[in-house]
């Protein structure tokens, strides 16, 4: 029972620190936003599977609405993930989340609105990637 109070404490955490700051829109405390992305590295680091998809998810809504801030921190743990991450599943949109991290105007055009089938975020990356031509040189 307590692993699952620990658990909802956690999601609710993050969930109040990503509502938060993504209530602020475009005037955003610079320590606050350093803050919450401290938060999502710790967050990236449960033992929940859960809770880390949903970590991956949130970075990148908090990406999408403060393109110019400094993630190099986010994107190593992220990068860490798609190595070393507990499941394919992780270890899959740890890889997507730091493609879009990385390049992001390639997926200028992904707009996360709807915040109830993160799936779709993925989805969408992971099609953008599928329509890009792979160039081969010799």
């Amino acid at each position: 029972m307590r692993a699952v109070s620990m658990k909802s404490m956690v999601v609710f955490l993050a969930l109040v620190f990503s509502a938060s700051v993504f209530a602020q829109g475009p005037k955003k405390d610079e320590q606050y936003i350093n803050k919450v992305k401290s938060c999502f590295i710790n967050t990236l680091n449960s033992d929940y599977n859960s809770i880390v998809e949903s970590s991956i998810f949130i970075t990148m809504d908090l990406k999408s609405r403060y393109p110019s801030e400094n993630y190099d921190n986010l994107i190593d743990k992220l990068n860490e993930l798609a190595v070393e991450g507990k499941t394919p599943t992780i270890r899959y949109k740890a890889q997507l989340a730091s493609l879009y991290f990385n390049y992001q105007n390639l997926f200028a055009d992904i707009k996360f609105t709807d915040k109830e089938n993160p799936e779709q975020y993925f989805q969408q990356i992971s099609e953008k990637l599928g329509q890009r031509p792979v160039v081969a040189v010799n």
